[in-house]
């Protein structure tokens, strides 16, 4: 009998372990999906990220019937991480292309992996608005600063929640961060160009007769 029991529970446990590594590889896998999606969307790529985001959303869907079977799968590290980059790049996705945000539902992510990825999309306007800025489009770069402004603000109103959402605290700290510091670099760029506009101004003045 004890023969019998020790052998089920080694099958059970080998076949969890093969569960794991189908997931964990599939996870890995999605998540340096999502980085390249992220570039491609830098760099005005859209499709390309669009393609990327629907390969990782394959590999999930393949992950899901073993983390079904076996539901600890979903909280290791890997799978939780790759989930909150898929959401971030989908967000991002979906800021660029239609200035919106998406559903939990249609990025196809829970709520936790939503709210987490989400944290990170500041970190990404951010670079879009210096990117406007060295181009010039002073506009286009105040415009990222608002959405960087309304993700951290309505991201503040669950703070309480940080005991359960992992990790939620730092990274609000670190969207508090991201955006200050560009709202000081927009706010520095304004005034070089008060200024310049003040000297023009005075030349001017200075050529006529």
């Amino acid at each position: 009998m004890l023969e019998d029991l020790v052998r089920r529970a080694t099958e059970k446990l080998r076949g969890r372990e093969a569960a794991r590594d189908e997931v964990l590889g599939r996870a890995r896998r999605a998540r340096m999906l999502s980085k390249q999606a992220i570039l491609l969307i830098h760099n005005d790529a859209q499709e390309k990220a669009s393609v990327n985001l629907e390969e990782a959303r394959r590999l999930f869907r393949e992950a899901k019937p073993h983390i079904e079977q076996y539901p600890e799968l979903n909280y290791y590290e890997d799978v939780e991480a790759a989930l909150e980059e898929y959401a971030e790049a989908a967000i991002l996705l979906c800021l660029e292309t239609k200035h919106a945000y998406p559903d939990p539902e249609d990025v196809g992510v829970g709520l936790t992996s939503y709210l987490l990825g989400l944290c990170d999309v500041p970190g990404e306007l951010r670079r879009e608005a210096l990117d406007e800025l060295r181009t010039g489009d002073f506009d286009a770069a105040e415009a990222y600063l608002r959405q960087m402004e309304e993700i951290y603000l309505n991201l503040v109103s669950v703070e309480d929640a940080s005991l359960l959402l992992k990790g939620l605290r730092r990274k609000l700290d670190i969207v508090r961060g991201v955006t200050e510091n560009t709202r000081a670099e927009l706010t520095a760029e304004a005034g070089r160009r008060r200024l310049n506009e003040s000297v023009s101004r005075l030349s001017e003045r200075l050529k006529k007769p």
